[in-house]
């Protein structure tokens, strides 16, 4: 957050998102450093400690940006057909530079709890908050019955990109139609 005042550059700004998003793909987050982000950005460590209060959120925020346009919402399709273009979209992602971040945030988190809040905060209350209202909107608009558990479903599908994941299992196509399939297979078939 930006000091009253001095209000945030924004060359500034994406030049540390990229910066750190840069040198959380090269390293992870191990040797992830705002001194080294400063140096990299071109902008003094003040800065950044001015606007990320750890690490972790630095980290949140470059490695969210480039997830968000890969999340949104399609107005075209139904609310199941939006769930599995978005578990498609985010296993595509973590097959990349994003999920290797994601799983050092992950880990890190296990002995760091501002990090893992950060993640929390920062990408999975979001994330779920999105799921939770599309299986919502499943239920209304008579895709899944009125009785079907949201939270489970949500664990069953974030927990199982997340053990993808840190096992470094298949993240590809056919297993995110499998896991589609397993949750919603009558739903899909509409």
């Amino acid at each position: 957050m930006a000091v009253a005042g001095r209000p945030r550059s924004d060359e500034s700004h994406k030049a540390i998102l990229q910066a750190a998003y840069d040198l959380l793909a090269e390293g992870g987050l191990a040797g992830f450093t705002f001194e080294r982000v400063a140096a990299r950005a071109g902008v003094s460590r003040s800065t950044i400690y001015r606007w990320w209060p750890n690490k972790g959120a630095l980290a949140m925020e470059s490695t969210l940006g480039s997830l968000t346009a890969e999340l949104r919402i399609s107005p075209d399709l139904s609310p199941i057909e939006n769930i599995h273009l978005r578990l498609r979209r985010v296993a595509e992602a973590m097959k990349g530079p994003t999920g290797r971040i994601i799983a050092g945030m992950l880990a890190e988190g296990q002995q760091d709890p501002d990090t893992i809040t950060s993640f929390t905060e920062g990408y999975l209350e979001p994330a779920r908050g999105t799921m939770r209202a599309l299986l919502r909107q499943a239920i209304d608009e008579g895709y899944l019955p009125a009785d079907f558990d949201v939270e489970t479903a949500m664990d069953v599908s974030f927990g199982s990109l997340y053990h993808q994941l840190m096992l470094r299992r298949s993240l590809e196509a056919d297993w995110v139609e499998r896991l589609t399939h397993f949750m919603f297979g009558r739903a899909l078939l509409r």
